[in-house]
């Protein structure tokens, strides 16, 4: 049997056994930092789509897959023979080797140790297996002998050796890297030897076959990454073969000597290496994914998130009222408030008014705004909690709260649910802890949602998010793969995380593809960019809109305001989240606001959200949607927030502007209302 047919029955096996307990099917046609390895005959492709190994024809068409769904599997790598494939696998948030016997469709774990082992090659024989690790502390190069096990130590590197390339004749290509310079290092007879150097990432060289040459991954700016070619001559010489893609940091395949194959742009090309053009090799992937289905658990806002509500009714005549339910603006409308909750929205005079009427008929209504991505703060709880709503923001979640700070969370929701003028409407998130145990079961009164950190261990997740299911608790995270595994509700930073170039979210460009997109799509997960976070801010402080905004003087000291004006972040890492934000929009995909206080300004910096949005594209009644409706439907209080509706808690921000025609309107604060108290902003401002 061929090396591709023995392969196809392996795929068709595990594919049958993993695929029936996923209830949903992400269509892939692109993928995002993919990986290949090209089988012996020339006639198969492995490549890691989503986490998991997938065979290709080199033709193109349709994948299948060869790992199971529920482990991370990347950079396979095949023996010169056929009859092996290596591979790295994430467990315990740790990378480990793992080797397929191709003829028996066995596999076995090579490593299992408290540091990372990548990118591993085959010796020429087969014998062995070289692959990086920081077993002594450094990453280094070692071997290890697949028939006893045994591992020795090839470099002595004190910088961050990687991705070593076995020649045919042994020798051993890979990257080191010390102190902002990165050096192609050829290891021969025990000595290494530095061939190529340069002061930006270089990655993933690969022999051609023959030797002689070697092709890899450079990334000389931000928004560059190349492939270049290296003649190993007496003088070296280089040559760059791509300009203007985004090639991803992973080791070409070869055809032939004049031919290989390479990723970049979320696609496989086949590429001459005298040629300046590509073809691309097509590829169709069925990807079974989860979309999150349980009952939420019903919180007791009278108890948990209420205080004593005001005892009168009152009405409120606007001008402009956008419920949160549609894209335009209900003209000329009567708000009827009863203590804390919306008892009728209804056209101008259409139902008798009380003795309390505010005359607000120049003015635009829009629901309390939702942050749904904020740390525990490092200023005065009463001074967070009123720039909070001196903002608009009437609820926020709370994220990274870790046990220490589990006290004083608890407290400063109660204390903001007692009095609703000392801060806005608190969800606190804590962390899961490394096992899941009965005492997190008692924790959950005091959380209204729970949180997988990368970092936890992988075989937690489904099990954790299994349990939330049964209690009602919803579940965040901050990696793809739970959400398209075993599905979570939220995701936080989309394409803002990921370690380098083995991220499963974007690539060293920053850039997502059609497999996230659709993935997204499919789990109907909620994503939670705060481009804001991510050098936002910095581009928008120069404007005085936001850097001469009142509330903000008066709010923050000068050393506060420097602090988050000096925040960094590069221009193309902004553009690049914005723009995947903005396809996923459009694709379908479900996003919220969110705005990572404190590292910019509690508030102010949930309202330049807004205007990143509309810069990256989404149209404003949108975004509007994902700062009120979308963010509580995200935390699973849509029946109570989110939208001007009778019988919801009256949470409502009063402003003096048209933010459906300039989203920078939303900071035209006159009122802020939550829980039926409605107060003057300037009430809650220090004075001038």
């Amino acid at each position: 049997m061929s090396v591709r047919a023995f392969l196809f029955a392996i795929c068709t096996s595990l594919f049958t056994a993993t695929g029936s307990a996923q209830d949903r099917i992400a269509n892939v046609s692109e993928g995002t930092n993919i990986a290949i390895a090209l089988s012996p005959d020339g006639t198969t492709l492995i490549i890691d789509l989503i986490g998991q190994l997938w065979q290709l024809p080199l033709a193109g068409g349709a994948a299948t897959p060869l790992t199971p769904s529920t482990t991370i599997a990347r950079n396979p790598r095949f023996s010169r023979d056929g009859e092996a494939l290596v591979y790295q696998s994430e467990e315990n948030s740790q990378w480990d080797l793992w080797i397929l016997d191709t003829h028996r469709g066995v596999q076995r774990r090579l490593t299992d140790t408290a540091q990372n082992e990548t990118a591993p090659d085959f010796s020429p024989d087969g014998g062995s297996v070289v692959f990086s690790s920081d077993l002594t502390g450094s990453n280094n190069l070692w071997e290890m002998d697949l028939e006893s096990g045994e591992l020795a130590q090839l470099t002595s590197s004190t910088g961050h050796a990687s991705f070593p390339s076995v020649s045919e004749r042994g020798e051993i290509a890979y990257v080191n890297a010390h102190e902002g310079r990165w050096a192609l290092e050829l290891w021969r007879n025990g000595v290494s030897t530095e061939i190529f150097s340069a002061p930006h990432p270089l990655r993933a060289p690969s022999w051609r076959p023959g030797g002689g040459v070697i092709v890899f991954n450079e990334q000389p700016a931000p928004d560059q990454s190349n492939l270049r070619m290296l003649l190993l001559d007496e003088v070296p010489l280089t040559k760059r073969l791509t300009r203007g893609e985004d090639v991803f940091g992973f080791r070409p395949a070869w055809i032939s000597p004049g031919e290989f194959v390479y990723t970049s742009d979320g696609r496989v090309w086949r590429r001459r290496l005298a040629g300046a053009t590509r073809q691309p090799i097509h590829l169709f992937a069925n990807v079974a994914v989860t979309r999150p289905s349980y009952r939420r658990r019903t919180l007791d806002f009278a108890q948990a998130h209420l205080g004593e509500g005001p005892p009168k009714s009152y009405v409120v005549q606007v001008s402009r009222l956008f419920d949160g339910m549609g894209n335009q603006y209900r003209r000329h409308m009567d708000v009827h408030v009863e203590g804390q909750r919306i008892k009728a929205v209804v056209a101008r005079g259409l139902l008798p008014l009380p003795a309390n009427v505010i005359d607000a008929r120049d003015y635009t209504l829009v629901p309390g705004f939702i942050d749904l991505h904020a740390h525990p703060p490092t200023l005065p709880a009463d001074r967070v909690g009123q720039a909070w709503l001196s903002y608009g923001v009437t609820t926020v979640r709370e994220i990274g709260t870790d046990r220490s700070q589990w006290p004083e969370s608890v407290a400063r929701r109660a204390a903001w649910a007692a009095e609703p003028r000392a801060g806005p409407r608190l969800f606190l998130t804590a962390p899961l802890p490394d096992e899941l145990h009965e005492p997190i079961i008692g924790q959950i009164p005091e959380f209204d949602v729970f949180q997988i950190y990368r970092g936890h261990p992988e075989q937690l997740t489904p099990r954790a998010i299994n349990k939330m299911r049964e209690l009602g608790v919803p579940m965040f995270g901050q990696a793809l793969f739970p959400a398209a595994r075993f599905g979570i509700d939220g995701l936080e930073h989309i394409g803002g995380l990921g370690e380098q170039p083995f991220s499963l979210e974007r690539s060293a460009l920053g850039r997502s593809y059609q497999d996230v997109l659709s993935i997204l799509v499919e789990t109907r997960t909620v994503v939670i960019p705060a481009l804001v976070a991510f050098g936002g801010f910095r581009h928008l402080v120069a404007s005085p809109v936001w850097s001469g905004d009142e509330a903000y003087r008066r709010l923050f000291s000068p050393a506060e305001r420097e602090k988050w004006e000096a925040q960094t972040g590069s221009r193309e890492q902004l553009d690049n989240l914005q723009r995947i934000v903005a396809r996923l929009v459009r694709a379908g995909g479900r996003v919220a606001a969110g705005s990572d206080a404190p590292t910019v300004p509690y508030g102010l910096s949930l309202h330049a959200e807004l205007a990143l949005l509309r810069d990256a594209g989404i149209p404003n009644d949108q975004i509007l949607r994902l700062v009120t409706a979308e963010a509580a439907l995200a935390l699973g209080v849509e029946h109570e927030l989110g939208t001007i509706e009778p019988g919801k808690l009256a949470d409502f921000v009063i402003l003096n502007g048209n933010p459906l025609s300039r989203i920078e309107d939303s900071l035209r604060i006159e009122a802020v209302v939550k829980n039926g108290l409605w107060t003057d902003r300037e009430a809650l401002l220090p004075a001038p």
